[in-house]
């Protein structure tokens, strides 16, 4: 979610303020909040031609005046801003919003209008008030033109409406009942802390079990009528709860989470919490709130930028950045517009509740399936035919034609595997059926496509040398959900540069890593390509991908942003729906690209191996894996003798992580020398062949100190770990424990 702060000077009276803009956005939907005077001053144009989104919300609450100059530079805004925006919704309009509503034609352009407020009135304390109108739940109050009364806030007498029904809901009239998508209230109520209603938002629960695991999605305010009893009964297994879309945290609502928590606590395995905010992290992630088995996964912070004044919330994995949150700080990002250093804007109280973190510790598939579930249970409030689509992505393409997607009725793949120079494995998918079987064209994200699109390959990666350095554009395939296309082809795109990367890696000695993930990849691609409908096939494909992705953002030391440099996306109409295809392009600088050839390309030697450090295409082979160190050549020694072999990765050395080559070549020497002043097991973790890693292990005898006198076979590396009894070598000269008969 991004923000940015405009504000205009205006020469207005004393009791009109300037106006200010806030602008905030997060994926396809974008809120701009007016406040204070619209005048000649406001360049409506100008900010219509910003708008870049799916959906835009237009908050005009804080609007007091509106001059005659004003209006015109408003209609011009509001009509181009309807042409860039999917929609357009208007809430919380004020008394002299709704006046020119009613008086100026295209004031609202083809935007709607979701909520108002109406003028009231009460005699007994003579104060006039205002109160919130939606669209949805007072539709029938405006047809029939007849406004309740209402208690007054002050002295809880009976106001009444302050206006001409007729006149003040002429407008109003016009439109049809319509109900905010999941999306927009989603967005409004929790990543914004606001909400479109005066009145408190009902809490509503989602129950989903995918294999053991249960999800459970809470959308609402946590007030005393949680209900705890209902939810916890049944529940068993891993347990995870998405908290990302609760508002308003109530005491009331905080005990009954806490029973909530003591009761589920002796019927499940773990408590897995995702989307933590703020709110809940303040005053719901102490110990006695998550439990004996709670732990939080996901937390989202805000943060702002001081050189271009943007604010954004990120999402934040709580084992990936535990060793700095333990430190009462928030990890660092780039501002997504300036690339300058971002600052977290989060409260003291927030910051000093991450400390009190348990750290967690989880594998990448239960990330994945979390992943998943967020997304599908936030879709599935759409409609029917959304939610079936939005399943049929989760666990792969569809059988049906219905939903788009890679391979389906509409869409089939032919994937086409490249060797290209150096040994790296290439291919497309390429789509057999083009537009108009694909639909017409119905929203794009820019007017115009850009000339860096390549149209006519879906899933397709490439890189060209640019001006600059490197220019590299992935494109994903058909799919039923616009973020899962703009995610496909920012993980396709980066993937290109791996590979690009790879192929300017001219070490004999490195690209002795690369069957590693080469027969991986070949072999994943290939089992699409012979069965494009297979779920666990496209799976493979998407989750190998997101694993390179990570790994190169991980090991490129900031060489890689990890927002591309451009995007793009279409939507298609057909009868069966509506599909996207996206398009992301990184520009890699030619300093950057030429340090990370160097960097990968490092290698060194320890007890006779030769070893280079992991190389992001091997997430194709283990995704799991983020560092270590890939036997390259290996000659005699001990490692040999133990049973290392070439392309075996070392992850650990006596516990010790390996981070690279250098890391690799003291870390073994060091371990060794340890173990032979004082004795005992040399231990190295091993990714070797497909199943999980194993150790291998050494006994280590300790050397006798220098002059003294060593017992017969003191100092001997025993063989297969097996003792040698030296009675028979030393002819019972010297009886003593090694003596058989004592």
């Amino acid at each position: 979610m991004q923000s940015s702060s405009l504000a205009t000077n205006l020469d207005v009276g004393a009791d009109d303020a300037k106006l200010t803009l806030e602008k905030f956005a997060d994926g396809g939907i974008a809120c701009l909040r007016f406040t204070g005077t619209i005048d000649e001053s406001f360049e409506g144009k100008k900010l219509a031609d910003t708008v870049r989104c799916e959906t835009l919300l237009l908050d005009l609450g804080g609007v007091k005046k509106i001059s005659s100059f004003g209006i015109r530079e408003w209609v011009d805004f509001i009509t181009a801003a309807c042409k860039q925006a999917g929609a357009v919704v208007l809430i919380e309009c004020g008394p002299k919003v709704v006046d020119q509503l009613n008086m100026v034609a295209n004031f609202a352009g083809s935007g709607r209008v979701y909520s108002f407020y109406a003028p009231y009135r009460c005699d007994y304390c003579d104060a006039e008030h205002r109160v919130l109108m939606t669209a949805d739940r007072d539709h029938e109050t405006v047809r029939s033109m007849k406004p309740p009364t209402r208690p007054c806030p002050t002295c809880k007498d009976a106001m009444y409406f302050d206006e001409d029904p007729t006149s003040y809901f002429s407008y109003l009239l016009s439109q049809e009942r319509f109900e905010l998508s999941a999306e927009m209230e989603f967005f409004l109520a929790s990543r914004l802390n606001y909400s479109v209603s005066d009145v408190a938002r009902k809490l509503r629960v989602d129950k989903l079990i995918e294999g053991r695991l249960t999800y459970v999605r809470l959308a609402g305010d946590l007030d005393s009528g949680f209900p705890r009893e209902k939810l916890a009964d049944g529940l068993e297994g891993p347990v995870l709860v998405d908290v990302s879309a609760i508002g308003r945290i109530e005491p009331a609502g905080a005990a009954e989470w806490r029973g909530f928590v003591q009761m589920i606590t002796p019927m499940i395995e773990q408590l897995y919490l995702v989307g933590v905010g703020p709110a809940f992290l303040e005053k719901l992630t102490r110990r006695d709130d998550l439990g004996a088995k709670g732990l939080v996964l996901t937390i989202a912070l805000p943060y702002q930028c001081q050189a271009c004044e943007t604010h954004s919330t990120f999402a934040i994995d709580v084992e990936l950045a535990y060793d700095v949150l333990k430190l009462a700080q928030a990890p660092g990002y780039r501002c997504g517009h300036c690339k300058a250093p971002l600052t977290c804007a989060a409260s003291e109280a927030v910051l000093a509740a991450l400390p009190g973190l348990p750290r967690p510790t989880v594998g990448a598939e239960l990330k994945r399936v979390a992943a998943e579930l967020t997304t599908r249970k936030l879709e599935k409030k759409k409609n029917a035919p959304a939610a079936a689509a939005l399943a049929a992505l989760a666990a792969g393409p569809p059988q049906a034609a219905r939903g788009g997607g890679l391979a389906t009725g509409v869409v089939s793949a032919l994937v086409a595997l490249v060797l290209v120079g150096g040994g790296f494995a290439g291919y497309r998918l390429w789509m057999e059926r083009r537009a108009p079987d694909l639909g017409k064209i119905t929203a794009t994200s820019e007017p115009t496509r850009p000339s860096w699109v390549v149209i006519g390959a879906a899933g397709a990666g490439s890189c060209a040398e640019a001006e600059a350095g490197l220019s590299c554009v992935g494109a994903s395939a058909f799919s039923p959900v616009q973020d899962d296309a703009i995610e496909e082809a920012r993980d396709v795109a980066l993937e290109a540069i791996a590979g690009a990367v790879a192929q300017r890696i001219d070490s004999p000695t490195w690209r002795a890593a690369a069957p590693l993930w080469e027969a991986a990849r070949v072999a994943k691609l290939g089992a699409l390509e012979s069965n494009p409908t297979s779920s666990q096939a496209r799976r493979e494909v998407r989750q190998s991908r997101q694993a390179v992705a990570r790994m190169l953002l991980a090991t490129s030391a900031g060489a890689i942003s990890p927002s591309p440099t451009n995007r793009y996306w279409e939507e298609r109409t057909s009868r069966d729906g509506k599909q996207y295809v996206a398009y992301a392009r990184f520009t890699v600088p030619r300093a950057a690209l030429d340090r990370m050839i160097a960097e990968y390309a490092k290698e060194a030697k320890a007890l006779g191996a030769t070893v280079v450090g992991v190389f992001p295409l091997l997430g194709w082979r283990y995704p799991e894996v983020k560092d270590g160190a890939i036997v390259v050549a290996l000659e005699g020694g001990r490692l040999k003798e133990l049973g290392v072999a070439g392309q075996f990765v070392m992850l650990e050395v006596g516990g010790r992580k390996i981070t690279g080559p250098e890391s690799f070549a003291s870390l073994l020497p060091e371990e060794i020398s340890r173990l032979q002043s004082s004795g005992g097991t040399l231990e190295l973790m091993v990714q070797a062949g497909d199943g999980a890693p194993r150790a291998f292990k050494d006994q280590i005898v300790r050397k006798a100190a220098p002059g003294s006198a060593a017992r017969p076979g003191q100092g001997r590396k025993p063989v297969n770990n097996i003792n040698i009894n030296v009675w028979d070598k030393t002819a019972g000269r010297g009886a003593g424990r090694d003596d058989p008969t004592q």
